[in-house]
């Protein structure tokens, strides 16, 4: 089985590798949605870290709400 981890990681972060290479342009992301000119509210950054932050995040969403899913099923069981 450890082979075959090894092979799926090696394949993600070629993935990543190349997702890295291909969006290295910058790109502006504003947290303002009246005014996206407005540089107060966002900031500029490789297009690959917004979508690796972006990907990330919604990682841990989805670790917390299996965590709380869990913690209810298991207080659910004890009544």
């Amino acid at each position: 089985m450890k082979p075959l981890n090894r092979l799926i990681f090696f394949l993600i972060a070629l993935g990543v590798i190349f997702l890295a290479l291909a969006n290295r342009q910058i790109v502006s992301f504003s947290l303002n949605p009246f005014s996206p000119d407005d540089p107060s509210y966002g900031f500029r950054a490789p297009l690959f870290v917004l979508l690796m932050g972006a990907i990330g995040f919604g990682i841990l969403l989805g670790y917390i709400r299996s965590g709380v899913t869990s913690v209810m099923n298991g207080l659910a069981k004890n009544m």
